[in-house]
């Protein structure tokens, strides 16, 4: 008579060593022994990240199956992370793509950065990296080798290595900042019974890396406005078609707003001619193309009004529709990259050397320090600032004309006010 084989459900022995999986397909886990008589590991599968082996400390195999039990419970519960007592980075990445609120509220261009950066830090401490184990010195450890640059993040189509370049203190030290904040996240999302994801920051009481002592904060002048503005006109006069005629016509309507309104290059790319109010002379920032996801309307001055109104006539915008649309798509703005290398195009004609470290966003510097003796809360309500903070510490910066100023005020510190009894 055959003897019945047992089921990949039940314990067998294979070469000495002890096998057996629980649960079935798309919840299972599966426990064996890697020699003879050795310790118990368990393996089951995790959505976007693979398989997760772990030893579970012990050579006894009713221990073993008493914690692969519980760990395929909590599986099916979709709470693999509290049974197995860590959150791996890559796991964590995952669910803040997929589960954070925070997270889709980003702008696609925010979503993206975030993306780039979580790349490096995976590719630094590891997607198996438990984060409930970071430390200071690891913080320390990334910032130091993010500098240095040669960070591995994977082999191209062509074969080579594809490795970070050194970067300044900033970024680095805004990669860390995106990780705090979804380690932030991850304290106050609920996967089970009240339980969190991480129970705690590891990062809490941990420092921030400094910015370091020159950030690169350039200012576009004005005299770099007219001469770019008058190389795109000598363009326009070269062109040779028609798509050629409107590509320079859009950057100088680019290069007027830039100027005019000290937005950003997301806002400004993404403007309609129905946001512009001709009767009420202001502009409608819409919030889906602000970087805070806040609308505002602004009044236009005259001349930005009369700007306005010829570029209208020369692209035909009197229809409506985007006023940077893309060529393939008329429904789709232009890419960030185009404009830039427009812009950089236009400099280049104009003997301009490149600002280190900025091309659009100094315009928007400049408009806000040539604003410094207005009210500051005006000037970040019309630039588009939520956080006047920034406004202080990042745009308005100093300038001679204003340092003179100071140095020239003719006040002085009495010991006794004259006409005071």
């Amino acid at each position: 008579m055959a003897t019945r084989q047992p089921s990949r459900s039940e314990w067998q022995l294979k070469s000495g060593k002890w096998t057996r999986s629980l649960g079935s397909r798309g919840a299972r886990v599966r426990l064996f022994q890697k020699r003879s008589g050795g310790l118990f590991y368990r393996a089951f599968w995790v959505p976007s990240r693979g398989v997760d082996r772990k030893c579970l400390g012990t050579a006894d195999r009713a221990e073993a199956e008493r914690l692969g039990k519980a760990l395929l419970g909590a599986l099916l519960k979709g709470d693999e992370i509290e049974s197995s007592r860590a959150l791996p980075l890559g796991t964590l990445g995952y669910y803040y793509r997929t589960r954070s609120v925070v997270y889709q509220g980003l702008s696609e261009r925010v979503r993206k950065e975030h993306d780039a950066r979580m790349k490096i830090l995976v590719a630094f401490f590891g997607k198996e990296c438990d984060v409930r184990g970071l430390t200071q010195e690891d913080q320390i450890a990334f910032v130091r080798k993010r500098l240095a640059g040669r960070i591995f993040l994977g082999t191209s189509d062509e074969g080579k290595e594809r490795l970070t370049a050194p970067v300044r203190q900033r970024s680095a030290q805004a990669d860390i900042e995106v990780l705090r904040a979804i380690l932030r996240w991850a304290t106050t999302y609920r996967v089970r019974e009240g339980l969190r994801l991480l129970d705690r920051n590891p990062f809490d009481g941990v420092r921030l890396p400094s910015r370091g002592t020159n950030p690169r904060r350039p200012v576009a002048t004005h005299e770099r406005f007219v001469e770019t503005r008058r190389a795109i006109g000598r363009l326009r006069s070269e062109a040779e078609s028609d798509l050629e005629l409107r590509k320079w016509l859009k950057l100088e309507l680019a290069l007027v707003l830039a100027e005019a309104t000290g937005r950003r290059l997301g806002s400004f790319r993404q403007l309609r001619w129905n946001d512009i109010d001709f009767k009420t002379d202001t502009i409608l920032w819409r919030a889906e193309a602000d970087k805070k996801r806040k609308e505002w309307r602004v009044p236009m001055p005259q001349a930005l009004r009369d700007e306005l109104r010829s570029f209208r006539v020369k692209l035909g915008g009197a229809f409506g529709g985007l006023l940077f649309p893309s060529e393939s798509d008329q429904a789709i703005p232009l890419r960030r990259d185009v404009l830039a290398k427009w812009l950089q195009q236009a400099e280049q004609r104009a003997g301009l050397k490149k600002l280190d470290g900025s091309l659009w966003h100094a315009y928007r510097r400049a408009w806000a320090t040539s604003r410094k003796e207005l009210p500051t809360a005006d000037v970040a309500a019309a630039g588009g600032w939520s956080d006047v903070a920034t406004l202080l510490r990042c745009y308005q910066q100093p300038d001679e004309a204003t340092m003179l100023s100071v140095m020239s005020h003719p006040r002085k510190i009495l010991d006794r006010v004259s006409g005071r009894n």
